[in-house]
């Protein structure tokens, strides 16, 4: 069974292997995978999002108390990891916010979804993309807010609040969901061939996407440092998929079928976006890489058990 399960999504990580190693024979040089990566992630993956979101029923796909159960599971991996850098490790305020990120910071756009769509079957996807609606302006909210308003002094408290929500709402992840969410409530329609031609046109993101990530790990600066990244992967991997699941279960009876999905995405490696935060700040970025690589690795065992034990 738990072989069964693996073959199913492996799949999805001989797309991130094979960007790997065309990087590693030179066959993707490091510009081609930057101009890639920023193809897919300021029109690619937002399209993806805005498209899915703009034909997503939300009536039926809301559901309080799984949201509360994966939001609450960011804020356990954010803060044990923060905590315990900041006071352990004896990381630096903004590196321990950096990592904390990173931690909580589960890669449920490109693995998440792929992941699901295989395991559970594509009906089940509404859930994932009812947790993507606010995952990274979440994430991106709580790490910009404490690191700017670690920066400033008290009379500029506000300031520091204004920038980070300026830095969110200009991101183009932000903007594709703000959109799609838009043309939903707007209760906006596609004519049925517009929806089958736009469909047909994001069946490429998230392959193309898995490829350049690849590349980009390839590429990344990695660190000899391995106490840290095992702390956070331990925790990502591991520790918020199973508080999502214990809540969900011991605490809000969330309907089995839904939580599957929330598990799952809560359980993926930390996504490129850890990186991508670590870099405005230029802090911790081969840690941050590190664990993002080692990580993806793992994620292919890791799920497979998640996905048979969910079974």
């Amino acid at each position: 069974m738990i072989l069964k399960i693996a073959l199913v999504i492996l799949p999805v990580f001989l797309l991130v292997a094979l960007g790997f190693i065309f990087s590693l024979f030179h066959l993707l040089n490091k510009r081609l995978v930057d101009r890639f990566t920023k193809f897919c992630q300021d029109f690619g993956i937002p399209f993806l999002l805005f498209f899915n979101l703009a034909i997503l029923d939300l009536n039926s796909a809301f559901d309080l108390g799984l949201l509360i159960c994966f939001y609450l599971s960011m804020i356990f991996s954010f803060t044990i990891i923060s905590c315990s850098l900041f006071f352990i490790f004896k990381q630096s305020y903004n590196s321990s916010i950096i990592l904390g990120f990173c931690a909580m910071f589960s890669n449920g756009v490109l693995l998440g979804l792929p992941i699901s769509e295989l395991a559970f079957g594509e009906q089940s996807l509404f859930i994932n993309y009812t947790i993507i609606i606010g995952h990274a302006p979440f994430c991106y909210l709580v790490g910009i807010t404490l690191i700017e308003v670690g920066k400033i002094e008290n009379d500029t408290y506000f300031y520091g609040i204004k920038s980070s929500l300026k830095a969110i709402l200009l991101n183009n992840l932000t903007i594709g969901i703000l959109l799609g969410i838009g043309f939903n409530v707007f209760n906006f329609q596609f004519s049925p061939s517009i929806e089958g031609l736009l469909k047909i046109g994001t069946v490429w993101i998230i392959p193309v996407s898995l490829f350049t990530m690849g590349g980009v790990l390839y590429f990344y600066r990695v660190s000899k440092e391995y106490k840290i990244p095992l702390a956070i992967i331990s925790t990502s991997l591991i520790i918020q998929p199973a508080v999502v699941y214990f809540l969900g279960t011991q605490f809000l009876d969330v309907k089995l079928d839904h939580l599957k999905n929330a598990v799952i995405m809560a359980a993926m490696a930390p996504g490129l976006n850890a990186y991508f935060f670590a870099n405005m700040y230029d802090e911790c970025k081969d840690i941050v890489a590190t664990t993002i690589l080692v990580s993806t690795v793992f994620t292919v065992f890791s799920s497979t058990l998640w996905i048979y034990f969910l079974y």
